[in-house]
Formats: C-alpha cells, structure tokens, sequence
C-alpha cells in the first residue's frame, strides 16, 4: 500500500494530531494511481485549500496466483488426468513467473505487448506442442480477463505447423520385414524369458488390436472373455469390440503369471507409473532394433494395425469402431494410409485387353 507524505502547516489528512508532519494513505498498490492522489494532494496544498482529502479505498483485485489456482481447480473437477493438470500447471506457472519479472501481479495489469512477449519467449521445438500451450494460455486469459478478453486473444493468431511437424505426425506403420526384427530383438534385450514373453504378447496385442499403450497396459482378464476384446477406451469412452485370434488369446491369458485380474499391470502401482515404465523398455527394444522414431512409440502399432485393415479392405467406419474412435478423427489422420491402400487396390485392379484387336 502507498503513502503520502508532507511537511506544512495545512492539514489536508484529515486526523488531529501534533506537528506539521503529515501522512495520508493513498489507497492503492499500483504506482500510477498514487501519482494521481499526490497530484491532487499537490494541488491542494499550492492553492491552500484546508478540505482534507479523502481517497476512496482501492477495489480489491484477485492476484495472478489466485486467478492460476482457481484455474486449476475449475480444470481439475472436469476430471482431467494427472499428466495433463502438471503440463498445465507448469505453463501457467511460467506465465505468472513471467508477468511478475515485469512487477505486474493482477489480471487487469495483462496487455497484448505481455501476451505477445511471452508467447515468443517459447523454445518448444514442436509446433503441436506450442498449439496446446497456446490453447490452455486462451483458456486462461477467458477466466480472468473478461473485461478486454477480446484485444488479448486478438494477438494471439494460430500457430502454423512446420514441414517437420507435419512430417511427425503421418502415420508410421511397420513393415513386416521391421516387425519381424523388433520381435526377434525382444529376447535380445531382455533376456529374461518372462519378461521377453511380456513384451512380445504387449507388441502381438497392440499391433492385432490397436489398442492406445494406457488401454493395453491395463487390460483384464475380464475384457477377454471367449476370445473377444471388449473395453471403453479411456480417452474417449467409446466401446471396442474385436474377435481375438486364438493364439493371441492364449499368449495373453498365458502371460497374466496368475495375476488374478490384469494382464500386464500388477494392479497396485500407479496406472500412468506402469504404462511409463513399459514406454521405457519399448523404446530401449526400438533403439536396439535401430527401428525407434523419436516423438513416435506405442503408436506405431496403431497406425500398423490400421494399415493392415486397409489393406484388407476395411472402411473407415468399421476402423473407426475397433479403434474406439470417431470416424472424422480416423479419416483425417490416416487419410494418407487409405489414400496409399486406395493406390494399390487400383494397381491390382484386371484391365481390359483387346489383344490383337486392338491394332485393327
């Protein structure tokens, strides 16, 4: 809080005491508005005016912090995960970090020139993650700058992909040929047998089923009952639906080590802890089998389990549906695949042949 101060027979503060040295608060924190009360104070004094002057009590503000929190609270009852609430938390924290270094610790204080400033202070070599920096920096500044919202999201135009971006995210499919090297890599760099089955039976499932890693990690005995596959994909809560093949069913009850319910997770270790974990050892199998893509892990096994159903003929609608996706999501990232598929269907296609006839 800011204070005035003066010297002088006038008594503008407005209390009774002794002396002539008087002091005033200025009701306010922000610099500026404490000019403007000592320019009046000023004023007064020179044309000898003896009214005291009384400033009106500064409109208590929500701190940057608060606003963060209360954020992050709004975020959390919507029952986002936990790595999704600290990607957040940390840009936000960033974002308050930087508006302090500039002395500024309320909403209200934002400006383009801050928004634009720090939007280009990121080192993010991924355009995809500067999107979503972006999109949760927009969502932010709607909760606590509904006064000039517009002018602040003005500036903040849409972020281009670059070539490489665009690159990365095409689907990666595995040939046969890499498949067969990843497989045969697996006992080499886990030489422990159950620990080499594991991780076979994980790469059969997810290539067969097209399962996300966090939906295969913790698959239970139950999903497979008579050989058929039936989960809700925790990302979307869409249903899967898929007849096992039988050797793959029996690879995977035969893995469970008498786990009494899941498959691959033991079932008292954190769900995100274990699908890290085996994250970890697929990309160490990857790298060893010089097949690893850096940005690209489990996924891959979607989009070769995608491949394989175009190739024999599946429309996107019915991928759609084993994937546990929506049909618009599906096309637009595996319209290069269905494209390509599309390409050597034609190729195979019979032509008609005139034969000697064709030169009469």
């Amino acid at each position: 809080m800011k204070w005035l101060r003066y010297s002088g027979d006038a008594c503008l503060c407005g209390y009774s005491h002794a002396g002539r040295q008087h002091r005033l608060s200025a009701n306010t924190r922000a610099w500026g508005t404490a000019e403007e009360t000592r320019a009046e104070l000023q004023r007064r004094l020179d044309v000898g005016e003896t009214t005291p002057l009384v400033t009106a009590p500064e409109v208590k503000r929500r701190t940057i912090a608060a606003e963060v929190e209360t954020h992050l609270t709004a975020k959390r009852s919507e029952g986002l995960s936990p790595a999704t609430l600290r990607k957040l938390k940390y840009q936000l924290g960033v974002f308050e970090q930087f508006l302090a270094a500039r002395s500024k610790f309320f909403a209200s204080e934002i400006t383009p020139t801050d928004v634009i400033e720090f939007r280009s202070g990121w080192t993010w070599k991924s355009g995809v993650t500067r999107q979503k920096a972006q999109q949760n920096l927009r969502g932010f500044l709607r909760l606590c700058c509904t006064d000039y919202l517009e002018t602040l999201l003005r500036v903040l135009k849409p972020i281009k992909l670059s070539k490489t971006d665009m690159t990365r995210l095409k689907p990666q499919p595995f040939s046969e040929e890499e498949l067969k090297n990843l497989l045969a890599q697996v006992p080499k760099t886990f030489p422990e047998a159950t620990k080499a089955a594991k991780m076979k039976a994980l790469i059969h499932c997810q290539v067969s089923t097209g399962l996300a890693i966090r939906d295969t990690i913790q698959l239970e005995r139950e999903n497979l009952r008579d050989g058929t596959l039936r989960i809700e994909r925790q990302k979307t809560n869409k249903p899967v639906v898929q007849k096992l093949d039988d050797g793959l069913y029996q690879e995977l009850l035969k893995v469970t080590n008498g786990n009494p319910k899941y498959v691959f997770w033991n079932g008292t270790s954190l769900p995100t802890s274990a699908t890290g974990l085996w994250q970890t050892d697929l990309r160490q199998v990857m790298k060893d089998a010089k097949l690893w893509i850096k940005g690209n892990l489990s996924h891959r096994f979607r989009d070769t389990a995608v491949d394989f159903w175009l190739e024999q003929g599946c429309d996107m609608t019915t991928i759609a549906a084993m994937l546990g996706d929506t049909v618009r999501t599906v096309e637009r990232h595996y319209a290069d695949l269905a494209s390509k598929r599309m390409e050597d269907r034609l190729a195979k296609m019979p032509t008609r042949s005139w034969g000697a006839e064709a030169g009469r």
